[in-house]
């Protein structure tokens, strides 16, 4: 954080939702790092949390949650198959998990509260075939569950310009906004309704965080925001009524990079939103909660 920028810590007795984290489902190199999962949770609802959700990214990840969340309240979970999913899996596995991850999410639409993360990621994603794969597996995506009436959970990352593809220079990834205008086009192509769709770790660019949300769309605030400057910048001028808090943890820490976070940190979501939009943190906290239930319909007392 620049020296000359003074952001608030977050309030005591703050009421929060993580609206996505992996909590639970995803493996890192740091666990030595962090409190055990068990007690991440506990920490998170001793401290004010209201509701968490904790976002899957392939089967594996799934399995891991469907152990943890047992007997859990005030959690839910959405299945997703990430863009990195796509581009990472081995394609002699490809098929075989693919369509056990379609089974899953056809035979229990009641258990989950989402599709997501799914999305584009033209980072991971760095050839032009690789990318067409992602936009591929996309579109099998909302042709599957575009019927299902679920709100749906998207990763979008946008190639940086030492990431274009220079064997295909002309091609219209390549665009400080390439990720982000294909999946526009999908969501059109299928129909999907704006208002189901939320875009998590919303990173801009910065035109988007005011045309995204007169569409209908919401934006998630990761608690990095509270550090980097960017992730304030890009959804200055956002309505309240479209943003919603997350962690992404083990992902996005308030401070640091690299994967130490925890959900417990969503209340810098809460602080940083509350800096950006110069309105008191329980302003945001009570709005971006409301936002949260009301899109993901949560049951919460």
């Amino acid at each position: 954080m620049p020296k000359n920028i003074k952001i608030p810590e977050p309030e005591k007795n703050l009421k929060f939702i993580d609206t996505h984290c992996h909590l639970g489902g995803l493996p890192h190199p740091k666990r030595d790092q962090l409190p055990s999962d068990e007690q991440q949770y506990k920490d998170f609802f001793k401290n004010g949390g209201a509701y968490i959700i904790t976002s899957s990214i392939n089967n594996n990840t799934l399995d891991l949650i469907l152990k943890f969340i047992i007997g859990k309240e005030r959690m839910g979970f959405t299945c997703g198959w990430a863009p990195q999913t796509v581009t990472y899996t081995p394609k002699f596995q490809y098929e075989g998990e693919w369509k056990k991850w379609v089974d899953y999410i056809e035979g229990n639409q009641e258990q989950y509260l989402a599709i997501g993360e799914i999305g584009l990621d033209f980072h991971h994603a760095k050839t032009l075939e690789k990318r067409n794969k992602q936009v591929t597996e996309l579109k099998k995506i909302f042709e599957l569950t575009v019927s299902n009436n679920k709100p749906y959970v998207l990763h979008v990352r946008n190639a940086a310009e030492h990431e274009f593809d220079r064997v295909n220079p002309k091609h219209r990834f390549n665009n400080r906004d390439g990720a982000t205008k294909e999946i526009l086009n999908i969501i059109k192509e299928f129909n999907v309704n704006p208002k189901i769709v939320m875009w998590h770790c919303f990173s801009g660019p910065q035109e988007y965080g005011i045309s995204l949300p007169k569409q209908g769309y919401m934006l998630s605030i990761p608690s990095s925001a509270y550090s980097i400057n960017k992730w304030r910048r890009v959804t200055k001028n956002t309505p309240l009524n479209s943003l919603l808090t997350e962690t992404d943890s083990y992902y996005q820490h308030p401070y640091l990079r690299g994967p130490v976070n925890v959900p417990l940190n969503v209340k810098y979501s809460i602080a940083a939103l509350a800096f950006s939009h110069n309105v008191p943190q329980s302003i945001v906290s009570e709005r971006t909660i409301e936002n949260a239930i009301k899109f993901f319909d949560l049951d919460i007392d």
